[in-house]
């Protein structure tokens, strides 16, 4: 079984976010992704899209799907968005690695929750009554 086209974008995303913090860390990093706010920007971006493409499932998704994946992603996002704005206000470096563990943890856990066909599509809703047929 593949990836779906998601997925794959979001997995293209976040390997290059992994190769930035990789440079970064080395000490390689293009010029411009030098300091730990300019990769960290560029990390939260691409964290941002593969989110967007990937995790997040649209808003009836969201209401009707697995309330364990939706706690479990809710609570990476918050904890990556907590860690980026204390590396963007403080240039932590332990706020863009937190970033980025967050970001393959979302990642994996996405993908791994798309390929075993956990349920993210709205379930049909029967009138009161009506039971499912077997």
């Amino acid at each position: 079984m593949s990836l779906s086209k998601r997925d794959t974008v979001a997995t293209v995303l976040v390997a290059v976010a992994g190769l930035l913090y990789v440079l970064w860390a080395l000490g390689s990093a293009p010029f411009s992704l030098s300091g730990t706010r300019a990769t960290g920007i560029a990390v939260l971006a691409l964290g941002f899209i593969a989110s967007a493409t990937a995790v997040v499932p649209t808003f009836s998704q969201l209401l009707h799907g697995s309330k364990v994946y939706l706690a479990i992603t809710s609570t990476l996002g918050v904890i990556a968005a907590a860690a980026g704005v204390q590396m963007l206000l403080t240039a932590s470096e332990t706020g863009l690695a937190v970033v980025m563990v967050a970001m393959v943890a979302m990642w994996l856990l996405a993908t791994t929750h798309h390929r075993l066909g956990g349920r993210t599509a709205p379930t049909r809703i029967r009138p009161p009554g009506i039971r499912a047929s077997h």
